[in-house]
């Protein structure tokens, strides 16, 4: 999961499989810039775009669906392999509606994100997520992170993965990152290697002096822990 160019270069050099672009991690990730699509298509790896107008919840208004659209348009023209989204009903449910509708403006390979662990009935949701044609569910299993979730991640893999691509998230590092892959059955993993980072300018206030990328040196050590 990168939030920057820097993550970008630094998820391609440690040897991640793919990339989930985003912006705005403090809300857990909203669409990047078209500048930042575009030049994701330069990457010798795929990058999906995630499309999320906001933070907060995942129940859309019209215009926020049609940002939504233009936004999915931009990764159309750009060449980007996939895009990540998500999108709830007022009670909670998956929004099959809004789902189709995107998918089919897409018309290409998508990662249904974590707004499926804010749903009550997980087994119901997964279901109707593979139902729908998404490519891959980003989860932590209705928890706050994968570890916590990985026994209900590993009864949703054996009763949906051969439906639908499982893809642990939240909070996975060094660790923990073996352990999840061995319990849940999954096979995929999404992490973000995350460090802060301070600015090398000098003469400054220093109010802006940090910022969170994803770390080439953590990235290539999950790598080599799950490749082992």
């Amino acid at each position: 999961a990168c939030n920057s160019w820097n993550s970008c270069l630094n998820a391609q050099e440690g040897g991640a499989d793919r990339i989930e672009l985003f912006e705005n991690l403090a809300d857990g990730g909203c669409t990047p810039s078209a500048g930042m699509i575009k030049l994701s298509t330069k990457l010798s790896i795929p990058a999906y775009v995630m499309i999320r107008p906001r933070g907060g919840d995942f129940c859309y208004t019209r215009d926020q669906i049609e940002i939504m659209k233009t936004d999915i348009d931009v990764c159309k023209t750009a060449g980007v392999k996939g895009i990540v989204f998500g999108c709830l009903t007022a009670d909670g449910k998956v929004d099959t509606e809004l789902c189709r509708e995107l998918l089919q403006h897409w018309g290409g390979p998508a990662t249904f994100h974590r707004a499926i662990d804010e749903c009550l009935d997980l087994r119901a949701a997964f279901e109707t997520v593979a139902s729908l044609g998404f490519e891959r569910i980003l989860s932590s299993g209705g928890e706050a992170t994968a570890e916590a979730g990985m026994h209900n991640l590993q009864e949703l893999q054996r009763e949906s993965g051969h439906k639908i691509k499982i893809m642990p998230g939240s909070g996975i590092h060094l660790y923990n990152a073996q352990t999840i892959l061995n319990t849940t059955g999954c096979t995929e993993l999404h992490a973000t290697c995350k460090v802060e980072v301070s600015s090398k300018t000098s003469g400054t206030r220093g109010m802006f002096s940090t910022r969170t990328e994803s770390s080439l040196e953590l990235i290539k050590d999950l790598k080599a822990r799950i490749s082992a």
